[in-house]
């Protein structure tokens, strides 16, 4: 039997991660002095309504415990499994799973186990995580599953928005002048991932202007393979969400979606506000509908 462990960055629904038997481990998050396991002591409308108060999360990578006792557990039940972590660019926990995985692999556990680095977040990981499982439900083994996951990794997109650049301002990752500039003429920067890393690719004025480039930006690169489902996530702005879903349906004529909100780790370093678009550019040659 094969497994799949996320952690909880995926933003996958509850209902598709029940359904496919589908592993999360926390990250954490700290606010207000406590650290809590994001999804399991704390909830994501949690932390955005402390956000709203002006609180700034902190957040932290997986407790190696965390990773080791999961790992450990699946060995001792004979599941072969793959690990999705989120993106080494953004977070230390790919390489402590990589670290634990050789430690295991060292003591001589015999089933099969891989951390991968999903070089991905939210529903990116997700996506990938989805189809993985959806592939091991249907019994494909083990080497072609990582195959499959090789490729979406390379070809998985995401592509979003953000409304707020205080929030940045305040993490400490935008510049205080240009951030307030920004903000003062409701400039929203456009960004994507590019091998891991987030990067801005552009800034427009407005949310209308915002939503219109990604539509566009969607419809450029999804050309290859537009019959898939498509991950659509927010912080906490589902009314915009369903816009953009809207418009991709008017635009592009992608007729599959799926919605959710950014989980605590991303929504505390992006703001609330933002919306974001997930999808492959090109189609993997055993992708599950």
């Amino acid at each position: 039997m094969i497994k799949i462990i996320v952690d909880s960055t995926c933003d996958l629904p509850t209902e598709l991660l029940e359904k496919y038997e589908i592993k999360v481990m926390p990250l954490n998050i700290m606010l207000n002095g406590v650290e809590y396991r994001d999804k399991v002591d704390i909830q994501i409308d949690e932390v955005y309504s402390e956000m709203k108060k002006g609180v700034v999360p902190k957040t932290s990578q997986i407790y190696p415990a965390e990773i080791y006792n999961t790992f450990t557990e699946y060995a001792k039940r004979a599941y072969d499994f793959i690990y999705l972590a989120f993106s080494s660019a953004l977070s230390g926990t790919h390489n402590l799973a990589k670290m634990i995985e050789e430690e295991l692999k060292d003591k001589g556990q015999i089933v099969k186990m891989t951390v991968v680095d999903s070089k991905s977040g939210s529903l990116g990981t997700g996506l990938i995580a989805l189809q993985a499982a959806k592939l091991a439900a249907k019994g494909v083994e083990y080497p072609k599953i990582l195959e499959q996951i090789d490729f979406m990794v390379k070809h998985i997109e995401h592509i979003f928005s953000i409304s707020d650049l205080s929030w940045l301002v305040k993490g400490g990752r935008l510049n205080k002048i240009i951030g307030k500039t920004g903000s003062m003429l409701n400039v929203r920067p456009i960004l994507d991932v590019q091998n891991g890393k987030m990067r801005v690719i552009g800034a427009v004025r407005g949310k209308r202007g915002a939503l219109n480039r990604l539509v566009e930006m969607v419809g450029e690169r999804i050309k290859a393979f537009p019959d898939q489902t498509v991950g659509i996530s927010h912080a906490d702005d589902l009314s915009t969400a369903q816009e953009l879903a809207e418009m991709l349906k008017e635009k592009t004529g992608i007729a599959d979606f799926f919605i959710e909100k950014i989980g605590c780790v991303l929504g505390a370093h992006l703001g609330i506000g933002g919306v974001g678009v997930f999808f492959f550019n090109e189609k993997p040659s055993l992708y599950q509908k």
